[in-house]
Formats: structure tokens, C-alpha cells, sequence
């Protein structure tokens, strides 16, 4: 059990003996909402994929009397070095601010910082790639944790570090923007999600997200933390869900593929859900009901589903890349015994992806159904390039591009 040194503690980072880090202007949509959780008090956790720019957001938040460490090398994952780190920044200054990365390796870290935190000798800031992982530590620190969940790069924050400005507008508003996106589209599908990539070749952007983010996960985070008997089913395992991205499937069908158990399935998607690299969706209706039926699988990122599908399709993508821009609210998907399907239900709003050049009246017929069915009166196609609202047998559809949708506030 390695434990660093009080040098090797402050010569981490420059900022733990005063000196400043070069960091980037650009600030994420999320910089204001941790600059106010950071004024609240209380213990902050910062979580998402790895590689989307959680520590750069945390530095750029931080002002005076701050320390950074991070538990990224497992030889210090222990709450000895980690009582050794905090000791270190309080003997420096009085009331430190304390960002700690990866923390969620250390065993018990939530009742090392609990004390710390009654005692009000520190504020502290965490950060890690895990959800499960704070979820770990909230029954101790109840009352004390505010999380901050910071998703991959949305559209108009890469179209920011493309130096072009686009804010996010409502649904109403959405028609009266004449500006279009189609170009940044094209590459915000295959190197859109993670900051660092950004002016990457594909090429290049693709090995990136492999070694980097997803082999990084899937071979060292999730072993680390949960019992995964073997990594490379794990990793066949994402390769699918990827492959499968928007497509429906069973845990039966994907333990034939993998050579697993139904049981392992369910455990191994579990941790890339928690783990940010895979989604799962469900049919609108009970719970209880949807459970037995075919659900929906999604690469978290279009630009996850690129690097990772043998043959990626513009649709898939398009499509993945939607449920990535409704992910954080409440969503499922519809479909009937007569194999009508609308994809997404975001909380009572109909959305189709029809990520095509031509758009035929029968596109609508599904849309139409549920709202029929269900008694809405409007729903939402997303589309490459038509862009119009019809009334079509007294319901109101939207056709909306895909690059104006990635723009909304929803």
C-alpha cells in the first residue's frame, strides 16, 4: 500500500505551490451550474466518460487556495495516501479547496472525506468516471453531496471550438433560425464528443476513442471496481452494443453472440451503462412489462458508435446521436405487436429520426399512429434537411434537421 510523499503530493500539479496551469478559454455548458455548486458547501462530484473534459472544467472553476491530486495510478488508490493528500494541502493553507480526481478507486473515500468535511477543515471537489461509484459513497455522505453530471460534447459547444457561435433556442424558436450545420455535422458524428480530438483526423479519432477512453474503461476502470471475470467478453460485449447501436436485442441473444451467461450480459451492460459507454432503453408502458420485451441498445456517443462499428451507417449514427442529446431525461421507445415503432418517447413527446434526403408521406405513419393511439397532438421527426411543421389529420408534426435538433434546449 504505497502512500506519497508530502513533495510528491505538491509537485503533482503547479497549483499546489501557487503556480498557474495552462488551461483553455472555452468553458463547457456545465461551468456555471459547478461554479454554483461549488458556492453551496458542500462535497462536489463530477462525473462522465472519461476524456470529456471533466478535470479541465473542475481547474477553470477553482479560484485561489486551490489543490489537485488524482487517483489515476492505482499504487496511491488507498485511503492511507489519500488521508496522507488531504493532510498535505491543509498544512499549506487554511480552509483549502481540494480537488481530487479518479477518487471513487479509493476504498472508503466517502468516510475519509466525511470527517474531513464535519471538521470544516476543507471544501472539496471529486471527480471520477463512474456513477456507481458516488452512488457508493451517498448513503455516508447524505446531506453533504452535490453531483454534477458533465455529459460528452454537445453540439453547440463543439461548434464553439470550431469558433463557430450557435446557442441552444427553444422548439418555437427553432424555425425562425435560417442557420444551418450540415458541414459540422458530418464531423461532430464521428469526432464531436471529446474536446481533445477536436481537428483530429478520423483516423486518428477513432484510435483515440479506442485506447483512450473505451479500452481504458473496459480493461482498468470497470475491473478495478466491479468482479469482471473476463475483460475481453466485456469488450466483445461493447463492440456489439455498438455494432447494435439504435437496434433492438435480448440478453439472450447477446450471451449467444458473446459466449456468456444471460446473467453476465445483464451484469457487463449494467457497468458500461454506469460507466458511460453503453445505453439500454425501454418500451413506453409498465416497467414490470417492458422487462420482458426486446429493449434498445445505444453506443453512449455517434462518435463511439463510428469507432467501434465494423460498418457504421450516417443512420445509426444520427439516430445514437439523438439518444445522446435526450439521454439525461426520461426516455423509451415505442413499438406494438404489429411491429409499428416510433424511436423515442421523451417524457410524452413522439420523436422519429428519419435521417434521409427524401421524406415521403408514409415516413409519418408510424408518428401518426401513436399519436392517435395515445391522444397527443404533436410529435417530432428529425430528418437531414427538411425543415417544416404540417398538419396531417389534425395532429401537428415537426421536421426538424438533425443539426437544428442537436441545437435545442429541451
Amino acid at each position: 500500500m504505497a502512500v506519497p510523499t508530502k513533495k510528491e503530493v505538491m509537485d503533482f500539479s503547479p497549483m499546489n505551490t501557487g503556480g498557474a496551469e495552462e488551461l483553455p478559454k472555452f468553458r463547457r455548458n456545465a461551468f456555471l451550474e459547478l461554479e454554483h455548486s461549488l458556492k453551496t458547501g458542500l462535497i462536489t462530484a463530477v462525473t462522465g466518460l472519461r476524456r470529456v473534459g471533466k478535470t479541465t472544467l473542475v481547474k477553470q472553476a477553482l479560484g485561489k487556495n486551490a489543490f489537485y491530486f488524482s487517483f489515476d495510478e492505482k499504487k496511491y488508490a488507498n485511503s492511507q495516501a489519500l488521508k496522507q493528500v488531504v493532510d498535505a494541502f491543509i498544512s499549506e493553507a487554511e480552509k483549502p479547496v481540494i480537488f481530487l480526481d479518479e477518487i471513487f478507486r479509493v476504498e472508503d473515500w466517502a468516510g475519509v472525506l466525511k470527517k474531513y468535511h464535519d471538521q470544516k477543515t476543507a471544501r472539496f471537489v471529486v471527480s471520477g468516471s463512474s456513477s456507481l461509484l458516488i452512488r457508493k459513497g451517498v448513503e455516508s455522505l447524505s446531506g453533504r453531496l452535490s453531483t454534477l453530471y458533465l455529459p460528452p460534447l454537445q453540439f453547440d459547444e463543439f461548434l464553439g471550438l470550431k469558433g463557430k457561435k450557435a446557442e441552444r433556442v427553444s422548439l418555437g424558436n427553432a424555425f425562425k433560425s435560417a442557420s444551418r450545420y450540415e458541414t459540422e455535422l458530418n464531423e461532430f458524428l464521428k469526432i464531436g464528443s471529446f474536446p481533445q480530438i477536436i481537428g483530429f483526423s478520423e483516423k486518428d479519432a477513432v484510435a483515440y476513442i479506442k485506447s483512450s477512453t473505451v479500452e481504458k474503461i473496459v480493461f482498468d476502470d470497470i475491473p478495478a471496481t466491479f468482479k469482471v471475470e473476463h475483460p475481453s467478453k466485456l469488450y466483445d460485449l461493447m463492440r456489439l452494443c455498438a455494432a447494435n447501436s439504435s437496434n433492438l436485442f435480448t440478453e439472450v441473444n447477446f450471451a449467444e453472440a458473446t459466449a456468456l451467461s444471460r446473467h453476465a450480459v445483464s451484469d457487463y451492460l449494467l457497468y458500461l451503462e454506469k460507466a458511460y459507454l453503453a445505453g439500454v432503453i425501454y418500451p413506453a408502458g409498465s416497467f414490470q412489462k417492458a422487462l420482458k420485451k426486446q429493449k434498445k441498445v445505444f453506443a453512449k456517443t455517434a462518435c463511439i458508435y463510428n469507432a467501434l462499428a465494423e460498418n457504421p451507417s450516417v443512420g445509426q449514427a444520427a439516430e445514437t446521436a439523438v439518444y445522446d442529446k435526450l439521454s439525461a431525461g426520461k426516455i423509451s421507445f415505442y413499438r406494438d405487436a404489429q411491429q409499428r415503432e416510433v424511436d423515442f418517447i421523451y417524457y410524452n413527446t413522439p420523436i422519429e429520426v428519419k435521417f434521409q434526403s427524401t421524406i415521403t408521406s408514409g415516413d409519418s405513419n408510424n408518428l401518426m399512429h401513436y399519436l392517435g393511439k395515445n391522444r397527443k397532438n404533436e410529435g417530432i421527426m428529425i430528418t437531414k434537411n427538411l425543415f417544416d411543421e404540417k398538419k396531417i389529420g389534425g395532429k401537428t408534426i415537426k421536421f426538424i434537421p438533425l443539426d437544428a435538433f442537436l441545437l435545442l434546449k429541451i
